[in-house]
């Protein structure tokens, strides 16, 4: 296994170094299935190579464009292993956990003895969540794996900036969030709320919010686009640094139909919308796990349209992906 733990040593966390390498783009790979059904390991590999060799520098196995909460527990794990096999040292490594709190901790040990740098923990599913709970849930997790940096799902308006306060103070090795609340007015409210200038924002909510909330104070976004062309979010990531808007909003226009397809119904086709655009260019089957659902070929023809005005920036197939 190539991932590197060169930021972590027993005990220690590098936190400063940690969310300079994570204030980037976040890329989360797809899980691509055989015919039988099961993960197709060597097309996994070869897609997260595909991510690194075109300037994708974080990557984030088991996150929601991962299909996270239709894999089993045991192949969770493999994925994880799988990405991080093909992963240099320059790659830091963020493994997606959740469930229940021992289910979580567990994979986060995993993952820590798999090699990554961090985990991030999901939303957590159980619908009786308070803030409060979420501050035991996210510290006790946190509190696993002292050596890890630990990032946050974040979608429930109801946890403020005073919550995720409270939660930096109980656990320290929490150096940022994965904020995906779609309100950037409250974004803004809560990072000045929690009164934490070092904390590592991302725009969870990849492209679609990574201009808004940059000018906010993000310094980092995931994308699930990224798996389709590493060089789009690349593009707006460095757009954003130069502070060039119009740049980074002419982008985004391009990109917009495909990012809105992933958004409609309530994300209904999130996962579908980006494999069908990697079917169409050979990269891997269109599957999708139950509760998602294969696109409809109304729907994947939309898909070849919204690929079109950013067409160019998909990188030239290498042939042992469409072997």
């Amino acid at each position: 296994m190539s991932a590197s733990s060169t930021l972590n040593t027993p005990n220690t966390l590098n936190t400063a170094d940690l969310i300079e390498r994570l204030s980037t783009v976040i890329a989360i790979p797809v899980v691509p299935y055989g015919a039988d059904g099961e993960i197709d390991h060597d097309r996994a590999r070869a897609l997260s190579a595909r991510l690194v060799a075109g300037g994708i520098t974080a990557l984030t196995p088991n996150g929601n464009t991962g299909e996270f909460y239709a894999l089993t527990p045991a192949e969770r794990r493999t994925v994880l292993t799988s990405v991080a096999s093909v992963c240099p040292a320059a790659t830091t490594l963020v493994a997606g956990v959740g469930f229940d709190v021992q289910t979580a901790s567990a994979d986060a040990r995993f993952a820590r003895d798999a090699g990554a740098h961090a985990i991030m923990i999901h939303q957590p599913v159980l619908p009786y969540m308070s803030p409060e709970g979420w501050i035991e849930y996210n510290a006790a997790i946190a509190g696993s794996v002292p050596e890890l940096g630990v990032l946050p799902y974040l979608s429930n308006p109801a946890v403020t900036g005073a919550h995720i306060a409270a939660l930096t103070k109980r656990a320290p090795n929490v150096i940022g969030l994965k904020y995906s609340v779609p309100d950037p007015v409250v974004f803004a409210a809560n990072r000045e709320q929690a009164g934490n200038d070092g904390l590592l924002w991302i725009a969870g909510l990849a492209e679609s919010y990574a201009s808004a909330y940059w000018q906010a104070g993000a310094r980092a976004f995931t994308s699930g686009l990224a798996n389709v062309a590493p060089a789009v979010p690349l593009q707006l990531l460095a757009s954003l640094r130069a502070g060039r808007y119009d740049e980074a909003a002419d982008l985004w226009r391009r990109i917009r139909p495909f990012e809105e397809m992933r958004a409609r119904d309530h994300s209904a086709d999130n996962v579908s919308v980006v494999k069908e655009a990697m079917h169409q260019l050979g990269l891997c089957g269109r599957e999708v796990r139950p509760p998602s659902h294969v696109l409809s070929r109304a729907r994947a023809a939309e898909v070849t349209e919204a690929v079109r005005p950013w067409r160019e920036l998909v990188p030239a197939l290498d042939e042992e992906l469409v072997a």
